[in-house]
C-alpha cells in the first residue's frame, strides 16, 4: 500500500471501521495491527459484484478478459472450491494459482 506503483481492487462490500473501508474511502493513512501504514497505491472498486459468486458465474467472467490474459489469485472460498476453480482455470488456459497463507506474491 506504501508504493506508488501498486494497485489495489476492492470488490464488494467494506464494512465501516475495517481496513478495507478506509482504503475504499479514500484514507490517507490507517492502523492495522497497531501500526499506522500510509496508502499510496491506486484504490480500484469494482461494484455491482455479489460476494457469492457461482463457479460459473466467475468462470463467464473471467472468459471476457483480454489477451494477454493476467495471472490470478484465488484467495477466498472454501479450500475444496478453489482447487476445483484452479483445476477449471488451468484446463481453460488459465495461469491460476492458491497463495499459501501469508505467502508474498511478486508481480
Amino acid at each position: 500500500l506504501w508504493k506508488h506503483n501498486a494497485h489495489v481492487v476492492i470488490v464488494g462490500y467494506q464494512a465501516i471501521g475495517t481496513p478495507g473501508r478506509a482504503l475504499v474511502d479514500g484514507a490517507e493513512y490507517f492502523r492495522m495491527a497497531g501500526e499506522e501504514i500510509a496508502v499510496h497505491a491506486t484504490i480500484h472498486t469494482l461494484g455491482g459484484f455479489s460476494a457469492h459468486a457461482s463457479q460459473a458465474q466467475l468462470l463467464d467472467w473471467v472468459s471476457h478478459f483480454n489477451q494477454p490474459r493476467p495471472r490470478l489469485f484465488l484467495v477466498h472460498g472454501e479450500v475444496t472450491a478453489k482447487d476445483v476453480l484452479q483445476r477449471k482455470l488451468t484446463e481453460a488456459d488459465w495461469s491460476a494459482g492458491i497463495p499459501g497463507h501469508a505467502e508474498t506474491i511478486s508481480f
